[in-house]
């Protein structure tokens, strides 16, 4: 089961580690060789991140306690009531389903936000990151180079 919520500091140190050790990760994410988060870090960073994006991030939790990645709102703006989303998973929790889920959620989460349109770029080759988006019936409305922008009314 794929639950979401606000980081706590035990989900902190489960994403941090994560973020150490995981080469997969750490690669897509950007992370040089030396980057190594502690678990106030990557608290810090994120709270830092969602001030600057007028955001909130989830952790995404399977069974209620493995912190597997995270998904966020980010960009929100109450006028035009749209927010972007992003996403993250740990590699070991690809291909599961689980990004998938989280994303049905944070979708529940933008509805009570009253937020009614949803916006992503997503790089043209990333397949599995698409077909989130195509499920509950994104459209890709824009191109730029490679990357592609996705728009899902909620």
């Amino acid at each position: 089961m794929i639950t979401i919520r606000k980081p706590t500091p035990q989900d902190a140190i489960q994403l941090s580690s994560m973020l150490c050790t995981d080469n997969i990760l750490r690669e897509y994410l950007g992370f040089g060789d030396n980057d190594k988060p502690t678990a106030d870090d990557f608290l810090e960073k994120l709270q830092s991140w969602c001030r600057s994006r007028n955001a909130v991030t989830y952790v995404v939790l399977l069974n209620s306690t493995t912190a597997v990645g995270t998904i966020s709102l980010s960009h929100i703006n109450k006028e035009e009531k749209t927010a972007r989303t992003g996403y993250w998973i740990g590699s070991r929790y690809r291909s599961h389903g689980y990004c998938s889920r989280a994303f049905k959620l944070v979708i529940s989460e933008a509805v009570e936000r009253g937020i009614t349109k949803l916006i992503s770029t997503i790089a043209e080759d990333n397949v599995p990151s698409r077909r989130i988006w195509d499920k509950p019936g994104g459209c890709i409305v824009g191109r730029d180079k490679d990357r592609l922008t996705y728009e899902l009314p909620c």
